[in-house]
């Protein structure tokens, strides 16, 4: 479990840590993401999805970006434990900015894990066809959200997110949360020309769906 890499993190962030480590499948996502290349690890938070993928694969090239100065300070402390050869590497930025500067074609997998919902739909919008454009012919767009129609196990999720939000540990982008439904989060992915598959990805009391999207060869 990541969390081992967190032992100089104050304690509440730790508590935090150590419940998305257990509601969030982090090894197995990084294992839908290409094994080798540039990966793009898009709302990195505290860095547990990039330390993941560098200790599944030392042939990836890491790049994790989050807005958060703070998480992402802590994740360049955690990443310090890895070998120098495959540690991520860590920026602060704003998403669409920063997903917008990379060259078309320029990256083998983009990660956006439990962020699309934090922006409102034309921001989706505009991050799925930016992940689009990055990506090489092959490449792999990884996305898990809340399949909001899921009725009870869609609720939990939403006060989960409003936990989290309300005491700081995450911020939206706009006035509210933009959720969608399982197919709702396909059409997206497909309408800028990737083929998906999906799968739930988390504990069975919540709705959480991992999409993986490949961008056509």
């Amino acid at each position: 479990m990541q969390i081992r890499f967190f032992a100089e993190a104050p304690l509440a962030t730790r508590c935090y840590l150590w419940l998305r480590s257990i509601l969030t499948p982090y090894d197995y996502i990084s294992s839908t993401l290409p094994m080798r290349g540039r990966i793009l690890d898009l709302g990195s938070g505290h860095g547990l999805l990039a330390i993941a993928l560098a200790v599944g694969s030392d042939q990836r090239e890491i790049i994790g970006i989050d807005h958060d100065a703070e998480r992402v300070r802590l994740a360049e402390a955690a990443a310090l434990r890895l070998p120098a050869s495959s540690r991520p590497r860590f920026e602060v930025g704003d998403l669409k900015e920063t997903l917008g500067s990379f060259a078309s074609a320029s990256l083998d997998g983009v990660a956006m894990i439990d962020i699309l919902h934090y922006f409102d739909p034309r921001d989706q919008q505009l991050l799925i066809s930016e992940a689009a454009r990055v990506l090489a012919s092959g490449g792999v767009l990884a996305v898990r959200e809340i399949d909001s129609d899921a009725g009870l196990k869609a609720a939990a999720n939403r006060l989960y997110e409003r936990l989290a939000t309300g005491v700081g540990f995450t911020r939206s982008a706009g006035p509210r949360l933009s959720f969608r439904g399982a197919g709702g989060w396909t059409s997206l992915l497909e309408s800028t020309g990737f083929r998906v598959r999906s799968e739930p990805c988390g504990p069975p009391f919540l709705a959480d769906v991992l999409f993986v999207a490949r961008r056509s060869l």
